[in-house]
């Protein structure tokens, strides 16, 4: 009984440690290079100083997925941030994520 406890605590731990460790702090400086609207076009940076993307050259074919209104807490991987579509593979596209505070490539949902 205590093992499956102990095991069930463990599993809680894990869960919640992903879940904070894919929030992205906002980085409130004036030398952002990129700046993106969150889901209630607010203005925040989402490319700041000291980390290099490719450049944008055209958006990406698709749209976003809905930005969903409650968070899971359940991730399998860390989500891959971004400032526009050409930071990401060819079938995702930059899209706003509710759960992360932040941009990140998302598989794209089409018409």
């Amino acid at each position: 009984m205590k093992v499956q406890i102990l095991a069930a605590m463990v599993v809680v731990a894990t869960v919640v440690a992903m879940t904070e460790a894919s929030r992205v702090p906002p980085y409130l400086g004036r030398d952002c290079k990129h700046w993106c609207k969150d889901n209630n076009q607010a203005l925040y940076c989402c490319g700041p100083p000291g980390i290099t993307y490719p450049p944008f050259i055209r958006n990406h074919p698709g749209k976003c997925p809905s930005v969903r209104s409650t968070c899971t807490g359940v991730r399998s991987y860390r989500p891959k941030l971004c400032p526009h579509d050409g930071a990401c593979d060819f079938r995702s596209k930059c899209c706003y994520d509710a759960c992360v505070e932040h941009h990140v490539c998302k598989t794209v949902e089409f018409y």
